[in-house]
């Protein structure tokens, strides 16, 4: 038995459709090894498939931007680039031209731009550098470049010095979200602060619980419930015991 898996891209104009063949299975007879797409099969499916999707649109992403938005002509062509892409699939080589500025634009310069080039400015899809990131905080470099490898149609792509280039990215731009370092969080005028009224004393807060069962219950399994107590204890030493939450189980 043959399987042929193939792609229909539709095209928002009026072109005709165009179909594309990813991949083809062969199956004789049934085994259990061979019922379903094995490991093997899915990468190279993936990577098929989305080797044929990266294709169209990015054919369909520069015929946009190789003509002048105000005009409409065809853009002068100055050379082109590769661009390589690290995605959860595989690297993509990606073929970039560069373009002249339109001549209706009436610039003293002739400036030139990639369009594909400013898309793409960070070279790693978001979804491979969160896994890389995930897995690199949980267990170490070499065995998140052994399993992603192993589960992912990359084969060897991800080296240890990519997972750490990774993980510095991610940590520089989860520092930059938090903003500049404040040494304190109290506007106005030092003179003014002995003014604020003294603050509360400290609080020293201890929390315990225990489980409770029922008196009548049939099985170890059933009528818990969770008793949780905390003690405050103020600096001046009055103690107090309150009941803070109960939860049946």
């Amino acid at each position: 038995m043959k399987m042929k898996i193939q792609v229909v891209i539709e095209s928002e104009n009026e072109n005709p459709e165009a179909v594309e063949e990813v991949a083809v299975l062969e199956r004789d007879a049934l085994q259990v090894e061979d019922l379903g797409l094995t490991l093997a099969e899915a990468k190279d499916l993936l990577r098929g498939l989305q080797q044929t999707m990266v294709t169209h649109q990015v054919n369909q992403h520069l015929a946009e931007h190789s003509r002048c938005s105000v005009c409409g002509q065809p853009l002068g062509r100055k050379g082109k680039h590769p661009i390589l892409f690290r995605t959860l699939f595989g690297k993509l080589t990606l073929e970039s031209p560069r373009y002249y500025e339109c001549a209706c634009q009436k610039k003293p310069e002739k400036l030139s731009s990639s369009p594909l080039a400013e898309l793409l400015k960070e070279r790693t899809a978001p979804e491979l550098a969160y896994l890389e990131a995930k897995f690199v905080s949980l267990i170490p470099y070499g065995m998140t470049a052994e399993l992603l490898a192993e589960i992912l149609p990359i084969g060897n792509a991800i080296s240890i010095a990519s997972l750490h280039r990774n993980l510095e990215k991610v940590a520089e731009r989860l520092e930059s979200e938090l903003g500049e370092e404040k040494g304190q969080f109290i506007d106005g005028c030092p003179r003014d602060w002995a003014q604020l009224p003294p603050p509360n004393l400290p609080l020293t807060v201890g929390l315990d619980g225990g489980y409770v069962h029922a008196k009548d219950q049939k099985l170890r399994t059933e009528g818990w419930f969770e008793v949780i107590a905390g003690k405050s204890v103020p600096a001046e030493g009055c103690r107090r015991r309150d009941p803070i939450d109960a939860r049946p189980q």
